[in-house]
């Protein structure tokens, strides 16, 4: 039968995965919510349209110009 010095080392080795799987879960919880919010950022997504219209803009007036 194992003594209480082996359960002793399993207790710490049990604790020690829950603090690491714990530490996983956190920052993959984080990354979520950072990524979320750059999603949903509705001022970075208004300048990314913007900055297509007036490509397409430009392009339209350099055809336009073109001989």
């Amino acid at each position: 039968m194992a003594s209480d010095r082996h359960y002793r080392w399993l207790r710490i080795a049990g604790f020690v995965t829950l603090a690491l799987a714990a530490l996983v879960a956190l920052y993959a919880w984080r990354h979520a919510a950072e990524e979320r919010h750059r999603r949903d950022d509705v001022g970075v997504r208004t300048q990314a349209m913007m900055n297509q219209l007036e490509a397409e803009a430009q392009r339209i007036s350099n055809e336009a110009a073109a001989p």
